[in-house]
């Protein structure tokens, strides 16, 4: 047994649809024939005591140049690095969608958040605020992301924002099983972005993003980077973003660094041009092909080794290609309701339950745009157990200051 007794560990049956969101349980040696063992589980109320046993083990690196940034990274598939709430939705947009959407025809900060090339000088003065939930009344999960953009001089523009997630209120006990201070996990990514006009339709953007993470007694601290390409017209927009990619500067514990979910990203959107309908296809993780999860070699007592046909092959190939795509479209009913829909293949086969999908992969939602203000709902089923609900608010600051200001005229202008 270690000499050292882990007292947090991640929520994975009851807290979230990815064990890699909130950081990874901090292991306690890196030797591959040591064992972390957890004597209680972080639970809920309603949730009993649980005991969990986790082989630790390392991660090969993997050095990658891109853009003007040269970096040690970690190509992971979801659930297998650290900070995973990075890649969680910034919107409820986003979230109707169905993934990651990196690419807009008109102004959207909170995709501009996660792809700075998006951003612009029509953004001035933008404001976003978002709320998620993930079951919040099984799990008290929440997460959130405020931003705000400006436009420089020279075809520059910067934003800020915060993207955090709050794990709910967990019971603390020590090892003999005796009730402690109650705590509550939550982390924050703290972003900073800069874009500029290349040329008349292309733009490059970065965003520098420092983490927190504070897991009861542990804490952990990164540093992220994304840097993006977009080609924009009217109607369409093509990008390119390499998102997330940095380092795990102080782990849980110490000298055990954990990946960071870094990908990069390609994706396109289309506004027909006489009808209301936009189309978004989006294809994740291009560094990585397969990003299923291993799977034992099929056998034979015939032949030892099974080897797939040509036909088996290419149905492996269709469905892995199939994983990186993820589709949605707006459907425009006039100039102030917008109904959005998707669907995420890959999120189908990694939410299902045996051979019940349960609608696992679909997502909707709707924008409503006023004069002053917009606001955003979107669900995203996940598996059986429910889905996501997010909703969003966002306004030009300029112009509610604006409105306030003729108001407040007006009204002196009655008085007198």
């Amino acid at each position: 047994m270690p000499h050292q007794i882990g007292v947090v560990a991640q929520s994975v049956e009851h807290r979230t649809e990815n064990p890699g969101v909130g950081g990874s349980i901090p292991p306690l040696s890196t030797k591959e024939d040591d064992f972390l063992v957890i004597l209680f589980f972080l639970c809920n109320k309603s949730t009993k005591i649980r005991f969990l046993c986790i082989k630790a083990f390392s991660m090969k690196r993997i050095l990658i140049v891109l853009v003007l940034f040269p970096f040690s990274l970690f190509a992971q598939i979801g659930g297998g690095s650290t900070y995973e709430f990075v890649t969680l939705p910034y919107s409820a947009t986003e979230n109707a969608f169905g993934g990651n959407v990196i690419t807009r025809t008109e102004k959207n900060l909170p995709f501009a958040l996660k792809n700075p090339s998006l951003l612009d000088s029509s953004y001035n003065n933008e404001c976003v605020g978002n709320w998620g939930m993930l079951h919040l009344k099984e799990t008290g999960i929440g997460l959130g992301t405020i931003g705000y953009a400006h436009a420089l001089s020279h075809g520059m523009t910067v934003q800020g924002g915060i993207h955090f997630i709050n794990y709910g209120v967990f019971e603390g006990y020590d090892e003999s099983g005796t009730a402690i201070n109650n705590f509550v996990p939550a982390e924050y990514e703290i972003i900073s972005g800069l874009s500029y006009q290349l040329k008349d339709n292309i733009f490059v953007g970065t965003n520098i993003k420092p983490i927190l993470s504070y897991m009861e007694s542990y804490s952990s601290y990164g540093l992220l980077f994304d840097a993006g390409i977009s080609y924009r017209l009217e109607r369409s927009c093509f990008s390119i973003a390499a998102r997330n990619i940095g380092w795990n500067i102080k782990p849980y514990t110490k000298g055990n660094r954990e990946p960071v979910p870094y990908s990069i990203d390609m994706g396109m959107t289309q506004k027909l041009e006489h009808a209301p309908v936009r189309f978004n296809i989006t294809y994740e993780d291009l560094q990585h092909f397969d990003v299923s999860e291993p799977k034992a070699k099929k056998t034979s007592s015939n032949s030892g080794i099974y080897e797939e046909n040509d036909e088996r092959k290419f149905v492996t190939f269709s469905r892995t290609l199939i994983k990186h795509f993820n589709l949605s479209t707006e459907i425009f009913l006039g100039k102030h309701i917008t109904v959005i829909g998707g669907y995420n293949y890959r999120k189908s086969e990694e939410l299902s339950f045996g051979s019940s999908k349960q609608g696992a992969g679909l997502s909707a939602g709707f924008i409503l745009t006023f004069s002053r203000f917009n606001i955003s709902y979107g669900w995203a089923k996940q598996q059986a157990a429910g889905g996501r609900n997010f909703f969003t608010l966002g306004f030009n600051a300029e112009t509610m200051y604006s409105a306030y200001q003729k108001q407040a005229q007006k009204r002196k202008s009655t008085n007198l």
